[in-house]
C-alpha cells in the first residue's frame, strides 16, 4: 500500500501549488487562480455563465462593449459584477456561504490569506497530535480507544461502510445474478433443449421412414424388375451374330415404320375407303 501512499503524500504537498491563487500574485505574475497555468478556469470556453449569459471565459468577463458613440454599454457582465446577491438570483438561493461572508468584510485577498491560514492550522495540529500520541505519548492511542470504544471501533471498521454496500449491493446483485442463472439454465436453455430433442426425434422418424419405407420400396421394385427383366436380357444374350443382325433388320424396319407411319397411316385410309367402294358396288 505504500506505492499509492506515497503518490497521495507527493501530490498532497505540491497539489495545491497547482491551484495557486491571487494571494501569490507576485510570484505567478498574474491574478485569476491557478497562475500562469490557468488550471482553475481551463474549461470557461465551454461552459455556459448564467450571471453574464456567455461563456465564461476570462476577456467575457472583463470586456466592456462599446457603442458606435464611444460610451460603455452595460451588458450583463456588469450587472454580475455588482456582487453576490445578483449571483445569488441567477444561481438560486444556496444559503449561507461563510467564504461569501468574510469576503464581504475582508476582501478576496484577505478571504484567500485567512482560510491559508485556517488549512495550516488545522494541519499543523493534526501533525502535532500525530506526534504527540504516536512518538512522544506512545500509550495514549490505546488510552484513548479505550475510552471511546464506539467511535474507536466505527473508525476501525471503516464505518461498516463495506458491510452496509456488501448486504445491501454486493450480495443483492449476487442474488440478482442466480435468479437469471436459473432463468436461463432452466427456461431459456430447456426451451433449446426441448427443440433439440425434437429435432433429434423427428430426424428419427424421418430416417426411419426413407430407410424403411422408401429405400425398402426402391429395393423391392429395383429387385421386381431386376427379376423380370434380366431373362429377357439372358435370352437377348446369345451370342450368335445372326441373331444381332435380324434385331438390327427389325430395329431398323421398326424406325423407317415409325417415321413414315403418317404416310402408311394414310395409305391404309385410303385402301379401307377404295374397299369400302368397291364393295358397294358390289352390292
Amino acid at each position: 500500500m505504500w506505492v499509492p501512499l506515497a503518490v497521495l503524500a507527493v501530490l498532497a504537498v505540491i497539489g495545491g501549488f497547482v491551484g495557486i491563487g491571487p494571494a501569490f500574485r507576485k510570484v505567478t505574475g498574474t491574478e485569476h487562480p491557478g497562475g500562469k497555468l490557468n488550471i482553475v478556469r481551463w474549461l470557461d470556453p465551454i461552459v455556459w455563465n448564467p450571471a453574464t449569459h456567455e461563456f465564461g471565459t476570462e476577456e467575457a468577463e472583463h470586456a466592456q462593449p462599446v457603442a458606435s458613440h464611444g460610451a460603455p454599454v452595460e451588458t450583463h457582465s456588469s450587472a454580475a459584477e455588482a456582487g453576490h446577491e445578483g449571483a445569488a438570483s441567477v444561481y438560486g438561493d444556496v444559503g449561507f456561504n461563510l467564504a461569501h461572508s468574510i469576503e464581504k468584510s475582508a476582501g478576496e485577498l484577505g478571504t484567500e490569506w485567512l482560510f491559508i491560514i485556517l488549512s495550516l492550522l488545522v494541519a499543523g495540529f493534526g501533525i502535532l497530535m500525530g506526534w504527540y500520541f504516536y512518538l512522544k505519548e506512545p500509550s495514549l492511542p490505546n488510552i484513548w480507544a479505550a475510552r471511546l470504544r464506539p467511535l474507536y471501533n466505527a473508525s476501525y471498521n471503516k464505518y461498516w461502510v463495506d458491510e452496509f454496500f456488501g448486504l445491501t449491493v454486493t450480495r443483492r446483485t449476487m442474488d440478482l445474478a442466480r435468479v437469471v442463472f436459473s432463468f436461463d439454465s432452466k427456461f431459456v436453455d430447456g426451451i433449446v433443449n426441448g427443440f433439440a430433442t425434437l429435432s433429434r426425434l423427428f430426424s428419427r422418424i424421418v430416417g426411419g421412414f426413407d430407410k424403411y419405407f422408401v429405400d425398402g420400396l426402391v429395393n423391392t421394385l429395383a429387385a421386381f424388375v431386376a427379376r423380370l427383366m434380366s431373362p429377357l436380357f439372358r435370352a437377348a444374350q446369345t451370342g450368335f451374330t445372326q441373331n444381332y443382325a435380324l434385331v438390327m433388320v427389325l430395329g431398323l424396319m421398326l424406325a423407317v415404320m415409325a417415321f413414315l407411319s403418317s404416310d402408311i397411316a394414310k395409305a391404309a385410309s385410303d385402301t379401307a375407303t377404295a374397299i369400302k367402294r368397291a364393295f358397294g358396288l358390289l352390292f
